[in-house]
């Protein structure tokens, strides 16, 4: 067993490892495990961040709400998230300038600046852009956690050749840029993301352990049993309970996933390689617990999950749509086509609210909070209307409470409209760094932090 013990300012946080052959087994905060000393001191929790990217923009039709403030109906794309209205805010009418192209290429713009808000170079090799949000918090705080940030998607693809009117497939398939000229590539795999979050000191060591694991069905958890039974007398009631919660939640994770096959790899405009577009299904579902169970373990708490690329042609049968989802958002006003787009729409709020959910069924046991109080979650698109492949009025759900810096619950409806005066998206990111302990910072086109989320 082996522990790692960081300070970050006045908190003190501790996180237990337990370590077995090439196994690493990140646990969850367990208050009984600290000096009583540690106890009595005050504690901040940290603020964990999420960004959630959707191709083609939705129907905002069906994503704004009719009025603003606290008192707004939720909208039919957003119903899915109606428990969790508390706990989130839709914000209308930011803008992203900088995701404007130089000519063609509104989406692979529109990906390349969701979190930079920078200017991509319209080029297939002289990739010039600036550095993204979550890797501004990752060079903060992501060394106080065994993984700096984590980069996950559904749709896999090289980062090399034109994949949008002259736009390098860079520019269209990541939206983590450590900085101008050096894309952070996701892992699109969930067994590969697993082994990520659960694997011991030597890499090479830890995928041969992961492939003799997958052959003989075993579990990550086989190796630590001692430990944790060591462990366990040592915990209190409710610390116990945490600790089979979050042992059962990995293995029923680690079971879908050799359920699934390993090497669920997908490519832009393809289904999955397994039988149908079911399984997009459970590959979304198992990327959104990965990243709930990092910040259980407090393995990352910065995190970036694509459901697709630039000009995404996935379709989705599941919901009975046949079409790609690109061709669909050029809807050109076609009811049908509308309706289609905002059905799509409402499954990815619905994979939100899942998320959400999670986050809150977490209790964050530095403050006692859950890991949704103190989380910000960011989910928006490349553009706002598909037909019109605009960077205004961009549809954003921010999710949580950024540890009490937000007040969700509403719906913040900043100016739109000829002649108004527009607040930007860089803003919006801002602001969530702020929340998160990095001050002053300064991304792509942001002037400050906003001051009414």
């Amino acid at each position: 067993m082996s522990r790692a013990f960081n300070e970050r300012g006045p908190r003190l946080s501790r996180r237990l490892l337990l370590g077995g052959g090439a196994t690493l087994v990140g646990l969850p905060f367990l208050e009984s495990l600290l000096p009583r000393s540690a106890r009595a001191q005050a504690q901040v929790a940290p603020v964990r961040l999420v960004y959630i990217f959707l191709p083609n923009g939705l129907d905002m039709g069906t994503f704004r709400p009719a009025v603003s403030g606290p008192t707004y109906e939720l909208p039919p794309m957003l119903a899915g998230l109606t428990p969790l209205k508390p706990h989130f805010s839709v914000v209308t009418g930011l803008e992203n300038l900088n995701a404007n192209p130089d000519g063609p290429g509104d989406h692979a713009a529109g990906v390349s600046g969701f979190l930079t808000c920078a200017k991509a170079n319209k080029s297939e090799t002289d990739i010039r852009l600036g550095v993204s949000a979550d890797q501004l918090a990752a060079q903060k705080f992501g060394k106080l956690t065994r993984l700096p940030s984590m980069e996950l998607g559904i749709d896999g693809g090289g980062g090399t050749g034109n994949c949008d009117s002259g736009y390098s497939c860079a520019y269209a398939r990541n939206i983590a840029w450590a900085d101008g000229s050096t894309p952070l590539p996701k892992i699109v795999e969930p067994q590969q993301a697993f082994d990520q979050l659960f694997q011991g000191y030597d890499p090479n060591a830890s995928e041969a352990e992961a492939k003799k694991r997958m052959a003989y069905e075993k579990s990550v958890l086989d190796s630590v049993i001692a430990d944790v039974s060591d462990l366990k007398p040592k915990l209190g009631t409710t610390d116990a309970h945490k600790l089979d919660q979050y042992l059962t939640s990995v293995r029923e994770l680690e079971k879908r996933l050799l359920d699934m096959g390993s090497g669920v790899v997908c490519t832009p405009g393809q289904p999955p390689p397994n039988k149908d577009n079911l399984d997009y299904q459970g590959h979304a579902r198992a990327m959104l617990d990965l990243i709930a169970l990092s910040f259980a373990c407090d393995a990352t708490r910065i995190a970036t999950l694509m459901f697709g690329n630039a000009v995404s042609a996935r379709t989705h049968p599941f919901l009975g749509i046949n079409a790609g989802h690109h061709d669909i958002s050029h809807h050109g006003q076609d009811p049908a086509l509308v309706a289609q787009l905002a059905k799509i729409g409402a499954w990815e709020m619905d994979q939100l609210a899942y998320l959400l959910t999670k986050l809150n069924g977490l209790t964050d046991s530095v403050d006692g909070k859950t890991v949704l109080y103190n989380s910000a979650v960011f989910c928006s698109s490349d553009i706002s209307d598909g037909d019109r492949h605009n960077h205004d009025d961009m549809p954003i759900v921010l999710g949580g409470h950024a540890g009490g810096a937000f007040t969700p619950g509403q719906h913040i409806a900043y100016p739109r409209g000829q002649g108004a005066t527009r607040e930007k998206v860089s803003n919006l990111l801002v602001s969530m760094l702020e929340a998160a302990g990095v001050a002053g910072a300064q991304l792509g086109d942001s002037t400050g932090p906003l001051t009414d989320l």
